[in-house]
């Protein structure tokens, strides 16, 4: 196990590379659940370079959000994660505000950094890595039951949303560094 602890002026940047060095490590799976979904361009690289590589990355994202924008910012990079071949889905059986990684049947990351800028910059954060398969099956499992509850979001799917939706996505993409 590792404690991964962030307060606002140190310990953001190993908490990113942590995560980023998990998911660069990874050969068969990253499956994420996240309630705020506003990533910094250099995660949505690390996935879709991921999923290009023939890793099962599998995204798992709130239907519906207390903080509207930060759902549309996070929906302003669906496009390139689908293009990569990042599988994700939208949860709707209720509230998400689940935060976790499940990589390759062994790694797991639990705690609160939702993946957005204040999460890694400002907020004060604690996540625990495991490294267990038990722990991991027992991730897996609820990441998969958890998807009875949700919706994949397909590339037809995302290009005919309507344009209001598409404008939205965008301008709140721009904010991305201020949610």
């Amino acid at each position: 196990m590792l404690v991964l602890d962030s307060r606002p002026g140190r310990g953001h940047e190993e908490s990113a590379a942590v995560l980023g060095a998990i998911i660069g490590a990874a050969r068969e799976s990253v499956w994420i659940t996240n309630s705020y979904f506003a990533p910094k361009s250099s995660l949505t690289r690390l996935l879709g370079d991921a999923a290009v590589r023939g890793v099962d990355v599998r995204l798992l994202l709130p239907a519906r959000s207390d903080v509207p924008i930060v759902r549309h910012a996070g929906h302003g990079f669906f496009a390139g994660l689908l293009r990569a071949g990042v599988a994700i889905f939208e949860y709707d059986a209720s509230i998400l505000h689940a935060k976790s990684v499940v990589v390759d049947d062994y790694v797991s990351v639990v705690g609160s950094t939702n993946m957005d800028y204040r999460s890694f910059h400002w907020n004060a954060e604690c996540n625990v890595v495991v490294l267990s398969d038990g722990v991991a099956a027992s991730m897996r499992a609820t990441f998969e039951n958890d998807l009875v509850g949700s919706c994949r979001v397909t590339k037809d799917a995302w290009r005919a949303r309507p344009l209001r939706h598409k404008t939205g996505d965008r301008l709140a993409r721009l904010l991305a560094p201020l949610l």
